[in-house]
């Protein structure tokens, strides 16, 4: 070999290093790009997934209090007396069974609610059946995601569909079924049907 071709083997030209440095670059901007993107994915995907157990967790705690309900009218928060079920086309307040009475007593204790739309959520209201003492404010409040309208529907022993409830029968009885639906952003429309 001569001594001019030993002199280029020993090492790197400028132009093969400006072209290796480029292209490493290049590799580091697209893994760059690449990894943000996924980062941004990920972070919508938790971002539903967080709005859908919201949701989940309504719907389930709103089928319960309708499942639950009870034929016997009860004193309000404000202590006026309420049908079993009172229910408008966009809110419901009702009576539910409770849970065991922790002193042992036979009877359990009761639990009115409502639900409706406050502040873009679908919000329920839980209070004891029991008459709260003046200037005491007895009722819980919980929000769930936000809801942009919430429609409601009661179907008689008949068959007929009513917007509100009792309709025109005793103050006592309960529909058959009550539909309800609500509007979402993120998922649209969600109806059920409960049948009582």
């Amino acid at each position: 070999m001569n001594a001019r071709h030993r002199l280029r083997s020993r090492g790197f030209t400028l132009v093969e290093v400006v072209v290796a440095v480029f292209v490493f670059g290049l590799l580091a901007a697209i893994a760059y790009t690449s990894l943000d993107t996924l980062t941004g994915v990920v972070d919508r995907q938790r971002e539903r997934a967080t709005e859908f157990a919201r949701i989940q967790r309504a719907v389930a705690t709103l089928d319960s209090d309708l499942r639950q309900l009870v034929s016997r009218p009860a004193r309000g928060p404000e202590g006026r007396l309420l049908p079993a079920l009172a229910g408008a086309s966009d809110a419901v307040t009702g009576r539910r069974a409770g849970r065991a009475n922790p002193a042992g007593l036979a009877r359990s204790q009761m639990q009115q609610f409502a639900w409706r739309v406050e502040d873009g959520q679908l919000a329920r209201l839980a209070w004891a059946d029991v008459a709260p003492a003046p200037g005491e404010r007895p009722v819980a409040r919980t929000g769930f995601g936000p809801v942009e309208a919430l429609a409601i529907r009661y179907r008689d022993p008949a068959g007929a569909w009513h917007r509100q409830w009792p309709a025109g029968g005793p103050p006592r009885q309960l529909p058959a079924a009550i539909e309800y639906e609500f509007e979402t952003a993120t998922f649209g429309r969600i109806r059920r049907l409960i049948v009582l």
